[in-house]
């Protein structure tokens, strides 16, 4: 079955019957068939587990799994992607520039894309930075972005797409 983008907006309406997008296939490591598959390792030595349902033509039936690859880090990929493509794309990036202050500590960029900052309009970051010498919040972007709500996310979708 083709979808195209009009099928697409078309299923995420609420009205809409369709429930989601099953995809099948055989996942091989990069390494080759029998090759290490190494999933992340949290405090204690502990895997991220999880239920998912597995339908055997009876039925879905429940099924724990060891998550290889979680969705932050999918997400993290998919944003330094965006970043990359950002020029070509047309998307906006607000960039703090944090040259001016002094000793930071050494993991900390010099100069930091909106793509990567940690809670998007909610963070310190932009609480805290000034845009022309205006403090950011007070600013018509800062604002709008401060102002954003799930009811009203049109600022958030412009400028963190």
């Amino acid at each position: 079955m083709k979808i195209d983008a009009g099928r697409l907006a078309k299923a995420c309406g609420d009205d809409s019957q369709e429930a989601g997008v099953l995809i099948t296939s055989e996942l091989v490591p990069l390494g080759g068939h029998g090759a290490p598959v190494k999933p992340a390792v949290y405090a204690g030595g502990l895997y991220q587990q999880d239920r998912r349902w597995r339908t055997n033509g009876a039925g879905p039936e429940p099924v724990d799994v060891v998550v290889i690859d979680n969705v932050p880090s999918q997400a993290n990929r998919l944003e330094a992607a965006l970043l990359r493509l950002r020029s070509e794309l047309g998307l906006p990036d607000l960039e703090l520039d944090l040259s001016g202050c002094g000793s930071l500590p050494p993991h900390l960029p010099r100069r930091l894309s909106g793509f990567r900052f940690p809670h998007r309009q909610a963070d310190a970051y932009l609480r805290d930075a000034t845009l022309d010498g205006a403090d950011f919040p007070k600013t018509p972007v800062g604002r709008e972005l401060m102002e954003a709500t799930a009811d009203q996310p049109s600022a958030l979708l412009q400028w963190f797409p």
